[in-house]
């Protein structure tokens, strides 16, 4: 069975409708759906924003399903100028930023597998979605300050950045079952999309007042609104694409 892992409904709704869903489990930690999709035995579960989130789902997930591949997925941030938004990052390394615990050990850099690896850089190469190989940093707090991304290229190297990956194939290191993070780009540092990392819950839902407040305060946001819509929509377009490929080929 092969699990896919993303935080927010938008991220896994076009897998959700080209699945045969035969069970809808929601938990307090995820929302899980099992079913075939590309003919393959598949688990696809929304974990939520974070570290918490993603770290309980997918131990969920395997203490209950019969999980031999993992794909993490999603949107990120671009932290290198060439990727554009929608290009689609295979991740070959994943790096952690440390927490602000003093006493924190530095975590350890995460590999693919190298299998997964290989089967997504076939099927990303045989449509005409921009993709490449990068790194990626996983961070604990969502910051799409501009600022903020280029002190996080700077100081990891790293190509992409988002909040779940890294716990993912933590978890999936510990079991032992291959694993292969993809992401694709719905914002850079020159089109950030603030606010939207205010005004967001961990599992993805727009906080109404907070929202109503923050464009209040500030109406020149609102057109992030649009912004946002757009880049989101690519991103996952490009993302279904280069995952289903990959599925159909394992």
């Amino acid at each position: 069975m092969i699990a896919i892992f993303g935080a927010f409904s938008q991220e896994i709704i076009d897998f959700k409708r080209q699945m045969t869903i035969e069970e809808v489990v929601a938990e307090p930690v995820c929302k899980l759906y099992r079913g075939k999709f590309k003919n393959r035995e598949t688990l696809l579960v929304q974990t939520g924003m974070g570290k918490e989130r993603a770290d309980n789902a997918a131990r969920f997930a395997l203490e209950h399903y019969p999980v031999n591949a993992i794909i993490s997925l999603g949107f990120a941030g671009g932290l290198v100028p060439e990727l554009k938004i929608g290009d689609v990052v295979l991740c070959s390394a994943l790096l952690c930023a440390p927490g602000t615990e003093p006493k924190e050990e530095k975590p350890e850099p995460l590999v693919p597998d190298d299998n997964l690896l290989s089967l997504a850089s076939q099927g990303a190469g045989d449509r005409a979605t921009r993709f490449c190989l990068g790194s990626g940093v996983t961070v604990l707090t969502l910051d799409s300050n501009r600022q903020k991304m280029r002190e996080l290229s700077e100081t990891f190297q790293a190509h992409i950045v988002d909040m779940e990956s890294y716990w993912i194939a933590r978890i999936a290191a510990a079991w032992q079952i291959p694993f292969i993070a993809i992401r694709s780009i719905s914002d850079n540092m020159q089109s950030s999309v603030e606010p939207f990392d205010q005004i967001m819950a961990p599992d993805g839902r727009l906080l109404l007042r907070k929202a109503v407040f923050c464009f209040i305060s500030h109406p020149q946001y609102l057109a992030n609104v649009f912004i946002l819509y757009r880049h989101t929509r690519l991103a996952k377009r490009n993302l279904a694409a280069v995952v289903g490929q990959l599925v159909s080929k394992i």
